[in-house]
């Protein structure tokens, strides 16, 4: 079987070699961002990325399985692959321990006034603000209790917080004092310091966070987002922020990426902004690289596939 691998990551002939005692032939793609050519159409698997923002999926015509090295899958024709019965798998899991780790950082950067000391250490001035809280019994709101929420989770039980999950339909979810179905979020979310979005986009998720939930929310709570950019209306929350509605927020996705230079999220006393990079660590291509690893070896066998997308 032919491996066509776009993913971006520089992969050893140590693990070239892994890949082909499996009876597979690996092919390295390094053009990510160009149209991948007709020589490799012929690719019976896909380790990817973003590889149909760039080639039409119809154009691999011997395609069985494809493995992604993103969580997301709002960028696959996934009706096309149904159809043709190409089997799609994500990569829930690999950057879940990155990103519950920004989430901690990020609310940890507001509550201790990180960004005052920041400008206080740049003008060298030895100057103390007394405004500093703590994690610590704290009730934090987390929707989605998939594997990102979870590893969230865990990070702020340890810091003594309550930890509250909001999922489709309100079951249990271990690492979760609590948890509710998102129907009950507006009645909810006004208990929470901190809310944590970790949802995947869909049609029933776009705008979920919208001026009538953020007027639910406490005065002195934080909205932290590592899901995507549109799951917030984002004037709404503007609004909140610029009458002191929320203490902050820390954003991680946007509407529009990359944000344009004028974009007032920028300079907004109230928000910290990175540019979509909660996911990275260098701990992560040896996570996807075993995924696929697992995943491509399982295929060949029969056996079933790990994070395999309806």
């Amino acid at each position: 079987m032919k491996i066509l691998i776009t993913a971006g990551y520089h992969l050893s002939e140590d693990k070239l070699d892994l890949l082909r005692d499996l009876g597979c032939h690996p092919v390295l793609w390094s053009k990510e961002k160009e149209p991948v050519t007709e020589e490799h159409w012929d690719a019976d698997i896909l380790f990817s990325y973003q590889v149909f923002n760039y080639t039409d999926v119809r154009r691999f015509h011997n395609l069985k399985l494809i493995q992604l090295t993103s969580s997301g899958i709002d960028h696959i024709p996934v009706e096309y692959l149904r159809e043709k019965n190409i089997k799609l798998c994500n990569a829930r899991g690999i950057y879940s321990i990155p990103i519950a780790e920004w989430v901690l950082l990020k609310t940890m950067e507001i509550y201790r006034n990180s960004r005052f000391y920041e400008k206080a250490q740049e003008a060298k001035r030895w100057k103390k603000h007394r405004e500093m809280e703590e994690i610590y019994g704290k009730t934090v709101g987390i929707v989605g209790t998939g594997s990102i929420g979870t590893e969230t989770a865990k990070r702020f039980h340890s810091f003594g917080a309550k930890v509250v999950g909001i999922n489709r339909d309100g079951r249990k979810v271990e690492a979760f004092d609590e948890c509710y179905s998102i129907h009950h979020l507006a009645k909810v979310v006004g208990e929470w310091d901190v809310l944590v979005l970790a949802l995947p986009l869909t049609k029933d998720t776009e705008g979920l966070i919208n001026e009538a939930i953020l007027a639910q929310m406490k005065k002195e709570a934080l909205l932290i987002n590592v899901s995507r950019g549109p799951v917030i209306v984002e004037e709404a929350l503007m609004d909140h922020l610029n009458r002191e509605r929320l203490k902050g927020a820390a954003l991680d996705v946007f509407q529009e990426e990359p944000l344009p230079e004028e974009s007032l999220w920028w300079s907004h006393p109230k928000v910290l902004v990175t540019p979509h990079v909660s996911f990275l660590s260098t701990s992560v291509p040896e996570r996807a690289f075993q995924l696929a690893y697992r995943n491509i070896k399982a295929f060949k066998e029969g056996r079933p596939l790990e994070n395999l997308q309806p």
